[in-house]
């Protein structure tokens, strides 16, 4: 499923993958991210001031606060936990929380967010049946 402009967001019963293109590519310093489906615990749309408190320190990528959070980065109080973003001035994004240190989350920015967010729920909630 494409997104913005240079991301795309695969949900397979596998795995999420997001695949990055373009400017995303450059400014988060990555690819693509792949987390198996058996280590995602959940998928939300929250808006992002609300998810801004649980981005620590940039660890690699680029953030431009007010603009761009894109790469990896810190999760406060968490030692070697990292989360990866790609977001860049929405308000609300597409959050895939995992049960792994790296990446413990994705952040990230979609047009079709919400769909996303509740195709991934369901096969989560599939798998736990």
């Amino acid at each position: 499923m494409s997104g913005a402009v240079g991301v795309a967001i695969h949900v397979s019963d596998d795995a999420v993958t997001v695949e990055l293109d373009g400017v995303e590519r450059v400014l988060s310093l990555a690819g693509r991210v792949r987390v198996p489906m058996s280590n995602v615990v959940g998928a939300r749309v929250a808006p992002l001031d609300t998810v801004r408190d649980g981005v620590g320190w940039r660890v690699l990528g680029a953030y431009l606060p007010g603009y761009v959070a894109a790469g990896w980065f810190l999760v406060p109080g968490r030692p070697g936990a990292r989360q990866f973003c790609c977001v860049q001035r929405d308000r609300d994004v597409l959050v895939v929380d995992t049960d792994l240190e790296r990446p413990t989350r994705l952040v990230l920015q979609h047009p079709d967010r919400a769909r996303l967010a509740w195709w991934i729920a369901e096969r989560v909630d599939r798998d736990r049946r």
